[in-house]
């Protein structure tokens, strides 16, 4: 997208210095520009956004409720009971083991220097992976296909056999959510995007049968649509970079926790319509048509196997489904690009629209085994996946100085996703590290990262607030601004975030 000229929301172009008081850095307020041409104040205003009227903003909360209570009742079923769960069972497990359980766990998902000492699983890596370096995504792939078939094998034999009645199965599915749902995902996602090559040494497996059996089975077992890494995340988000043609943007709208809630209900549009549909506007039918196959043999199975037996249904199939769309997948899509420094007119960039984190995620109340997986694995070098989408999860760490990327937060994952949903923006001022050069002093990071350095607490925290809000105008955006579809137009409105001149 080119350079933003007219703000949806004010005419304005606001030029802000930073000025020294009484040592600490404050925003001062300058003087306004304004655009006096009566043409252009009027051809904005009458395409301007209007926010929903009351009595639909009244209809639209009884969806938005339900939406937002699955949210967290996923959010409290995967994070609370199913971890804890698992954390249990596998804390009895290395307790009769003598901890011998963890310390296998640690050589099969993360050995030292990245490749195992077990020969059967050195021999396995090397004869299906192209590159050594990821063998640590290999181990994981491999730990949910065991987990993904035996818990698919153990539920339908237990209700085939009416063997446990409902509390079996039910802890059965606690251990599976805790345990191997959580686990593989940042893997899966890395086979799509090795997949993208021509060259098929570049692709993760040898073979790609093996490539195509974990976007077309392993996916969907996980909660996942098939092919929703390939044909959703590389194919739209990493191709438009969170540009106007991106379904997963979020950059276009003010980022507060009532939008991100109708951004959640836009996942299963944006799944299932929007992403066939802009495959077929770009050109790509083909696409577009293996991709509404797959999810119609998905959806047909989860079907199918919901008429057998309601209790499998839903503990194999809905359940896993509905919290990888409306809560993990969500938060992830959101979180990761809500805040947005569009100050020099670039919000695409993916330097000023992720984020790196210094903080590993805290793992000590996982359960025993996935503790020793590969740090990154939650993506904490977002900006570097960004720069580098090809390079493995565990070659970020040295690459993320060489990413340009001023919203660097000394903190950890989970505690950023928080403060993001919730816009906490105290907590996220006092994480902010601008200009983080990584012990480079002559590394420049951004034209504006030596100012926000001065800042103190309020200064930050507002400049940090003005991240949240809308970073595209008529231009960039069209329809997606001053018509928006459903669910997009029962948002909230929020000011434009106003582009600034670099004054160092």
């Amino acid at each position: 997208p080119k350079q933003s000229k007219i703000p949806v929301y004010t005419q304005s172009i606001i030029s802000t210095s930073i000025m020294k008081s009484n040592n600490k850095g404050t925003i001062a307020e300058a003087s306004t520009t304004t655009n006096t041409s009566q043409d252009v104040c009027n051809s904005v205003h009458s395409k301007r956004p209007r926010g929903p009227s009351k009595l639909v903003k009244m209809a639209w909360m009884p969806i938005w409720t339900m939406f937002a209570t699955w949210y967290f009742v996923s959010k409290i079923w995967m994070g609370i009971v199913g971890i804890k769960w698992a954390a249990m069972v596998c804390y009895v497990i290395d307790s009769a083991t003598g901890g011998a359980y963890e310390r296998m766990m640690m050589e099969f998902l993360n050995p030292i220097g990245g490749e195992p000492k077990v020969q059967w699983l050195k021999t396995l890596s090397e004869a299906v992976l192209n590159k050594k370096e990821n063998y640590v995504h290999f181990a994981a792939i491999l730990l949910i296909a065991i987990g993904d078939f035996s818990y698919w094998g153990a539920m339908l034999y237990l209700r085939s056999k009416d063997i446990g009645g409902l509390m079996l199965p039910l802890m059965l599915h606690c251990f599976w959510m805790g345990f191997f749902f959580i686990s593989g995902v940042n893997d899966l996602h890395y086979v799509a995007h090795k997949r993208i090559s021509n060259n098929q040494n570049n692709h993760m497996f040898k073979y790609d049968i093996l490539n195509s059996f974990c976007m077309y089975v392993m996916e969907p077992m996980h909660g996942f649509i098939p092919l929703f890494w390939f044909g959703h995340h590389v194919k739209i988000h990493h191709k438009e970079s969170n540009g106007p043609d991106d379904i997963q943007c979020v950059t276009f709208f003010e980022r507060n926790f009532f939008n991100f809630v109708c951004f959640v209900a836009d996942i299963p549009l944006q799944w299932y319509v929007r992403g066939p549909l802009h495959h077929v506007r770009n050109g790509d039918t083909a696409m577009a048509i293996r991709m509404v196959l797959a999810w119609c043999v998905s959806l047909s199975v989860g079907i199918a196997l919901t008429m057998w037996d309601s209790t499998a249904g839903v503990l194999l199939f809905w359940i896993p489904h509905l919290t990888r769309t409306l809560m993990f997948n969500a938060s992830n899509e959101y979180m990761q690009h809500a805040l947005v420094d569009g100050r020099d007119g670039k919000p695409h960039d993916p330097a000023n629209n992720s984020f790196l984190l210094l903080k590993p995620m805290p793992r000590l109340n996982f359960a025993r085994g996935l503790r020793s997986m590969p740090d990154n694995m939650e993506e904490r070098w977002h900006a570097v996946h960004h720069a580098f989408p090809h390079a493995g999860m565990v070659r970020q760490a040295e690459l993320a100085p060489k990413v340009k990327c001023n919203l660097v937060f000394d903190t950890d994952y989970l505690s950023f996703t928080d403060a993001v949903l919730f816009r906490n923006t105290k907590k996220l001022a006092q994480w902010w590290r601008p200009g983080y050069d990584f012990g480079n002093s002559e590394y420049k990071v951004s034209s504006f990262a030596e100012a926000d350095k001065k800042l103190d607490m309020a200064g930050r925290e507002k400049l940090l607030d003005s991240f949240f809000h809308a970073a595209y105008d008529l231009d960039d955006m069209g329809e997606w601004i001053y018509a928006p579809s459903f669910p997009f137009n029962m948002m909230d409105l929020g000011p434009m975030q106003k582009q600034v001149q670099s004054t160092l």
